[in-house]
């Protein structure tokens, strides 16, 4: 991703976020709130390049870490689409434009934040190969990024049905370990498992559409 490119995603971020500040409200307004958490891993992923001293890559990439999760929770907003009543009482959908509207607003965020946030992973994931010296290792950058979604599932079900979000862990740490080491389960693995799967699928289909070129260092940009 060019820098131009970069600049192109944060004004269009920073737009929405103003726009949904001044025109959400009801039972959406929990949209703007979770599309800023959303944007925040995609921005740390920005300042992670190759120039960066070991101390400030390592530094960012953790932070990054804690708060990518909020890219793929937008997935589980989906849900909030029940709230538009969209069918009408001949069973069909509602030709209703402020419904539309509203649809518009959720999986709009939802598809960026997705798309730009996997790329985000397989950015660090390269970037983690080159500074861990993972080259010549078959797959390195795969498997890194299959971890990552693998972290990052983790992460949506502790936020979705534990009601833990990024922010928490500046707030209230110790209430967060305790929730974190009781939430284990087999139901709750299968969640996680569900989730990594989707996030598998979507990397796989967007490397697939990527062309096919030699290993190369990062842009330093």
């Amino acid at each position: 991703m060019t820098k131009l490119q970069r600049w192109f995603v944060r004004l269009a971020f920073w737009g929405f976020f103003i726009f949904a500040a001044v025109d959400l409200h009801g039972a959406f307004h929990f949209l703007l709130l979770n599309s800023i958490l959303a944007y925040v891993p995609i921005e740390l992923s920005f300042w992670l390049t190759p120039r960066r001293s070991p101390l400030l890559f390592w530094l960012i990439a953790v932070i990054w870490l804690l708060f990518y999760p909020n890219a793929p929770y937008l997935m589980t907003d989906l849900f909030h689409l029940s709230l538009l009543k969209p069918y009408g009482i001949n069973g069909l959908l509602r030709f209703d434009l402020p419904m539309w509207r509203d649809f518009a607003y959720l999986v709009g965020p939802m598809m960026v934040s997705t798309i730009i946030g996997t790329w985000g992973v397989d950015r660090i994931a390269q970037q983690l190969t080159q500074r861990l010296h993972f080259q010549r290792l078959p797959a390195s950058r795969g498997i890194i990024c299959a971890a990552l979604f693998l972290f990052a599932s983790v992460g949506v079900y502790v936020g979705r049905f534990l009601r833990l979000h990024s922010i928490y862990l500046l707030i209230t740490p110790q209430y967060i370990v305790k929730q974190l080491v009781e939430m284990w389960s087999l139901k709750m693995l299968a969640f996680v498992l569900m989730m990594w799967l989707l996030q598998l699928l979507i990397y796989a289909a967007w490397r697939f559409t990527m062309p096919t070129v030699p290993y190369q260092t990062p842009d330093k940009s």
